[in-house]
């Protein structure tokens, strides 16, 4: 699902102009809200009385509101124009390795309600016994609220197909061949989106965060937490390759005769910068060889954060040697793609101090200059739940597609 781009646009043609001209003028007021009519004009070119015309429409159908503006220069105070966010309602669904999600949000995004799920990984009616869990939380809310429903987007680990929501391979789960969007979609009538999780965070950076008002359109979104996954934005779109795989980058190999990997292969990149390889290099730094006591899954990745915040130096050379490692495989990355942004997320942006300048040295150490014009390496704007944004933006995105009429 392609995300607009408000500042390469034209006007359409007449066949089309009424449907595409009104999503225009809609999404640029989601995006850039407040806006007079006036803003709305200029950034579009159309004529200042079809945004009237348009804006009035939206307006009678309650998809906007008119406001006030917190800024004049005297005098009558000019009426500005804003999105409805309780004109339609979303929700999200992240299916993680201990927990499952489940969160319902208005048109701006903002969670309005949530439940967690423990992810059962070893019970084959999971995702049966999920979709029926969604389907009450949706039917109360909307009682509760008396809400209409835009769909449900969810967000699935590993390679999906994703037209079915069918997890091909997700290894860190144990989870092969898994029909999971067809146990879904027999609980839910309603339109149900699938979309892998990492590509999910990636979307949510543009929709909701720094992409978000004209920014980076070309980006490499970093999941660390489950393994290390990747999502690929290009021109404001999910990248998904030709079979719905592309841009698993946790599976390339920076060392091809290191460690094994679960999915067959040596030398993984997330063998060594993934929230679990920074916890068992943090434990064996301590024990001179991994604790059998304090497996890495019982000691999180954010108790190490909080460990180097408080100064213990085995903490900070822990997550400084992830540093490294993020450093060298977002190299390829940038002689590869040439994005604008490469975008750090999950818990690792609690600890953006410490790991930071080692990222971006060892970038700057491998790759050209003119390679690195322009480039940012920066933590998410998002600081809690990206994949679970990424699942509420898929459903918003096919609400402000010029597919549908608002």
């Amino acid at each position: 699902m392609k995300k607009i781009d408000l500042h390469n646009t034209n006007s359409a043609g007449k066949k089309t102009i009424k449907e595409i001209n009104q999503k225009l003028v809609l999404n640029l007021i989601r995006e850039h809200q407040p806006i007079s009519r006036a803003e709305i004009a200029k950034r579009t070119k159309l004529q200042r009385s079809t945004v009237t015309i348009i804006s009035n429409r939206l307006l009678s159908r309650k998809w906007i509101y008119e406001g006030e503006s917190g800024r004049y220069s005297g005098g009558r105070r000019p009426k500005h124009l804003y999105l409805n966010p309780k004109r339609l309602y979303a929700l999200g669904v992240e299916v993680g390795k201990e927990e499952t999600i489940v969160a319902l949000a208005d048109l701006n995004g903002e969670l309005q309600g949530r439940e967690y799920i423990k992810t059962t990984l070893d019970d084959p009616k999971f995702f049966s016994r999920l979709g029926e869990r969604i389907r009450k939380f949706s039917s109360h809310s909307l009682s509760r609220k008396r809400i209409s429903l835009g769909g449900v987007g969810v967000g699935l680990p590993g390679y999906i197909e994703k037209e079915t929501g069918r997890i091909i391979a997700a290894e860190n789960f144990g989870w092969m061949n898994v029909p999971a969007g067809e146990q879904l979609r027999k609980h839910l009538e309603m339109p149900v989106f699938f979309e892998n999780n990492a590509k999910l965070a990636a979307f949510a950076e543009i929709w909701f965060g720094e992409g978000k008002n004209g920014g980076a359109r070309n980006l490499v979104y970093i999941t660390t937490r489950d393994g290390l996954g990747t999502g690929l934005i290009l021109n404001g779109e999910i990248f998904n390759g030709a079979r719905d795989g592309a841009a698993e980058f946790g599976h390339s190999s920076l060392f091809p005769d290191g460690e094994k990997c679960v999915c067959g292969n040596h030398g993984c990149w997330e063998m060594y910068a993934s929230d679990m390889a920074t916890v068992k290099r943090y434990i064996q730094s301590l024990h001179g060889s991994e604790d059998p006591v304090s497996q890495p899954e019982k000691l999180g990745i954010r108790e190490v954060i909080e460990r180097a915040h408080r100064g213990e130096e085995a903490a900070r050379k822990a997550l400084q040697s992830t540093a490294e490692y993020l450093g060298l495989g977002i190299s390829n990355l940038v002689f590869g793609l040439n994005p604008e942004m490469v975008v750090v997320g999950d818990e690792l942006v609690g600890a953006w101090d410490i790991i930071e300048e080692v990222i971006v040295s060892t970038v700057r150490s491998r790759v050209p200059q003119y390679y690195l014009e322009g480039l940012r390496i920066k933590a998410s704007s998002i600081k809690e739940a990206p994949t679970l944004l990424g699942a509420i933006a898929l459903v918003l995105a096919h609400v402000f597609s010029i597919s549908k009429h608002p």
